[in-house]
């Protein structure tokens, strides 16, 4: 047992530490600090804060994250690619519960008219005053679905110019994405077609594939944006249409700009160097930004240090996908490649979009910012990537290509 935990499980021989990508460790974890303030300062005036204990429980995150980080840091992440189809079906279970399972200890929650939440224990009959704990499964999914689809491609590599490869991994793809769908959550919806498009891209599939692919997609979406803009629409809910016409048409849908509009306001506010000198105590206009703590976040950030803390923020979140595609482009192996692209592309459309909603370049979605948003099951699953990142850091760099890799085509 001893044995084999040393030798595939905490293969610590194997890893150069002085490799680890450390720089990555600590851009997050002043991301982090960076959100924490906020989530006090945004709240600290009317006390909602302490009540709700918000940036508590974001500090106990992060505190736990730093073990979480170490402790996934070092298993080796092709033992993990190896759970694939573990972690794949765990992600199924937890989405067909929060669907269909209504009945505690576990059992699918609503929030508004989203049933995207599991949760554990409570009584449902206390409404939003049920206590139970709450996570969204779809977390779990973005996860579980990029490592399934790094160890399909990997697995499937010599006959990854195969139309079926393609097919089949389209449809492992969609089975999870439906679900998420119709919960209905179109922002992770979108998220992780993204993404699964980046991964296909770099995976090695024949381009006459992806290029026939986008001569279908390119107008099909074009009809479909047309059409899910019509009252005769069934794609999406009544409110996820009033979405997309509210971005496109804001003055006719006022109610549903609040937010942006506000946020608008808030960045502005913020003028070149912030409120940051004038104390917490102080006026802050992101105050009056509904989901300030968490999807909106941007804003407080924009308006409490101004322009210029705003483009060191943005700069940060660059550098830190930089550190991503240097992992991938100094990983080991394919296996190693694939992962940390799908990863690093999530993280980068998570923020694009994030900051796109906030300033009114995007319809209104629910995507939080990595890092700094409070959240704690998407927190910590964004910190779980990070630590198998750091695994693939420390993998040792071949100078002459191993029999596997000659095998899978594999160009470093």
């Amino acid at each position: 047992m001893i044995k084999f935990l040393k030798n595939k499980i905490f293969p610590l021989h194997n890893y150069d530490f002085k490799s680890c990508s450390y720089p990555l460790f600590l851009i997050v974890y002043i991301i982090g600090f960076v959100g924490v303030y906020l989530i006090y300062v945004l709240d600290i005036y009317e006390k909602q804060a302490i009540k709700q204990g918000l940036y508590e429980k974001q500090i106990q995150a992060f505190v736990i994250g730093i073990f979480l980080i170490a402790f996934v840091a070092l298993i080796d992440y092709h033992f993990i690619a190896k759970m694939a189809p573990v972690l794949y079906f765990a992600g199924l279970g937890l989405l067909l519960i929060c669907a269909f399972v209504n009945n505690p200890p576990i059992y699918g929650w609503k929030h508004y008219d989203a049933r995207r939440w599991i949760k554990i224990g409570g009584d449902p009959s206390l409404g939003i005053n049920n206590p139970g704990f709450e996570f969204q499964p779809s977390e779990i999914v973005k996860v579980a679905l990029v490592v399934t689809l790094a160890m399909f491609f990997y697995k499937l590599h010599k006959h990854i110019k195969k139309l079926w490869v393609l097919l089949l991994a389209i449809f492992i793809t969609a089975v999870p994405v439906l679900f998420i769908f119709m919960q209905p959550d179109l922002s992770t919806t979108i998220l992780l077609l993204v993404v699964f498009s980046t991964m296909v891209f770099i995976s090695g599939v024949s381009y006459k594939y992806i290029i026939t692919f986008l001569v279908i997609f390119v107008p099909t979406a074009i009809v479909l944006f047309w059409y899910v803009q019509q009252d005769y629409q069934t794609l999406l809910t009544t409110w996820q249409r009033d979405r997309v016409l509210a971005a496109l048409h804001p003055e006719d849908y006022p109610e549903l700009t609040y937010q942006q509009q506000n946020a608008e306001v808030a960045i502005k506010l913020g003028k070149l160097t912030g409120k940051f000198l004038d104390g917490i105590e102080a006026d802050r206009a992101s105050r009056s930004v509904p989901v300030r703590e968490s999807d909106f976040i941007f804003a407080a950030a924009a308006e409490e240090f101004g322009f210029i803390g705003s483009v060191i923020i943005v700069l940060m979140y660059f550098f830190l996908i930089l550190l991503i595609i240097r992992i991938a482009r100094k990983a080991s192996d394919y296996l190693g490649r694939m992962i940390a692209v799908g990863f690093g592309s999530m993280l980068m459309f998570q923020i694009f979009i994030n900051i796109g909603v906030v300033t009114s370049l995007l319809p209104n979605t629910g995507i939080a910012l990595p890092f700094m948003s409070s959240g704690l099951s998407s927190l910590l699953v964004n910190l779980l990537m990070i630590g198998i990142l750091l695994n693939i850091s420390m993998q040792p760099k071949r100078t002459d290509k191993t029999k596997e890799d000659d095998e899978l085509g594999y160009i470093n």
